[in-house]
């Protein structure tokens, strides 16, 4: 009879599969370096420096899922739970360093308002991140999924006065809890090809706008508002027309 140290020798998966499992989980973990890189920059206030590496990030975390499922992670490194680490990558980059840059660089009024602000929203986003069903069964997500980083990027790029800033921060805040559907343009199979193009234009758009802010020029601004408009309206038709999902365990989230 084979010992536990054998038996568990004999399933293990092939070198070749482990090291690209390994490999997967690494390139996760450069998600945390550019995440650490993009609060440096906001400390020392290099702005247009912090998102390009939160856009590096954010380009990190939409294709390393993909790589997990193709290369059956889960199966191949079972003790190991890529999915913790991904939501620790993902807090800080689309949650927390973008909460710190709000405060810290945006018009949110007074200190303790800002700060009042800024701790809802680190706190709401706990909801998505530690509920289970946070997408739905054709992989929107389920209620704002604290996309801060978007949000952020937004406003500085638009410029918002205080009471407008507050106002849709605020609006995000409680779209948290809201049951609407927010397009994942990697996993949803509905117009698929539209939200990728759309995401890629948004993405290439944003960047160019964060790299010669404060200007605006109304081709570069009007493909920005278009591009994001369409993920909006797409997830907006699944909430209109799609099939309903249970109601978010908020009470169970919380009582853990």
């Amino acid at each position: 009879m084979l010992s536990t140290t054998e038996q568990s020798e004999k399933n293990k998966a092939p070198l070749s599969h482990r090291v690209r499992a390994w490999g997967v989980h690494l390139f996760t973990m450069a998600g945390m370096a550019f995440a650490v890189l993009a609060m440096l920059a906001l400390i020392n206030h290099h702005i247009a420096l912090m998102w390009l590496w939160l856009g590096i990030a954010m380009i990190i975390d939409s294709v390393d899922g993909t790589l997990a499922r193709r290369f059956r992670v889960k199966e191949v490194l079972p003790w190991f739970d890529g999915g913790i680490l991904d939501i620790i990558v993902d807090y800080l980059t689309w949650t927390f360093i973008p909460a710190m840059f709000m405060y810290t660089n945006l018009d949110m009024g007074p200190k303790p308002i800002a700060g009042i602000v800024t701790v809802l929203v680190l706190t709401s986003s706990i909801l998505c991140y530690a509920n289970e069903h946070w997408k739905s069964v054709d992989y929107y997500f389920y209620g704002f999924p604290a996309a801060w980083n978007i949000v952020a990027v937004i406003l500085y790029i638009v410029g918002t006065e205080t009471v407008a800033t507050i106002c849709w921060i605020c609006l995000f805040i409680v779209l948290t809890v809201v049951p609407s559907y927010w397009t994942h343009p990697f996993r949803v199979k509905r117009f698929m090809a539209v939200n990728l193009a759309a995401t890629v234009i948004w993405i290439a758009s944003t960047g160019g706008l964060v790299a010669i802010y404060p200007a605006h020029p109304l081709w570069l601004y009007t493909l920005f508002w278009a591009s994001g408009a369409w993920l909006i309206i797409s997830g907006l038709v699944r909430t209109l027309t799609g099939p309903d999902r249970p109601k978010r365990q908020y009470w169970k989230v919380a009582a853990a």
